[in-house]
């Protein structure tokens, strides 16, 4: 019973020394935190809009690069964000899927960096910057 009380306060105190211990160097970043999100109802305008038109999975299959998404976008919380998907097939576009013929819309309610693949930008990656 003693060994569960005591197996959490370890865990804390290596924790706390072996941030101690790595913070020091002036190398150091700082981990990357995933930031949050909240739905945006369909009639709410959002600050950044994007569409996959019609016909891009047509291009990617005949080696077109496509640009439709920059690769870094920086937002602040409560900025939103939709994308439209107006094509046949499925994306990943950075963190999002976005499936044929559907809409993702959302706000960013924390801040933090969310990133993935994404074949709508010739670099092949879609970041988002979240600030408060």
């Amino acid at each position: 019973m003693q060994l569960r009380r005591l197996f959490p306060a370890a865990l804390v105190s290596l924790a706390l020394f072996t941030g101690t211990a790595c913070g020091s160097s002036s190398n150091a970043k700082a981990p990357t935190v995933p930031a949050q999100w909240g739905a945006l109802s369909p009639s709410e305008r959002a600050t950044y809009d994007y569409i996959v038109p019609y016909g891009t999975s047509v291009r990617i299959d005949a080696g077109q690069k496509v640009d439709l998404m920059p690769k870094e976008l920086n937002v602040r919380v409560g900025e939103s964000i939709r994308i439209n998907n107006q094509d046949t097939r499925d994306y990943m576009i950075g963190p999002f899927f976005v499936t044929a013929g559907q809409s993702l819309a959302m706000r960013f309610t924390q801040a933090g960096v969310l990133s993935g693949e994404c074949s709508m930008n010739p670099d092949g990656v879609f970041t988002v910057n979240v600030r408060t």
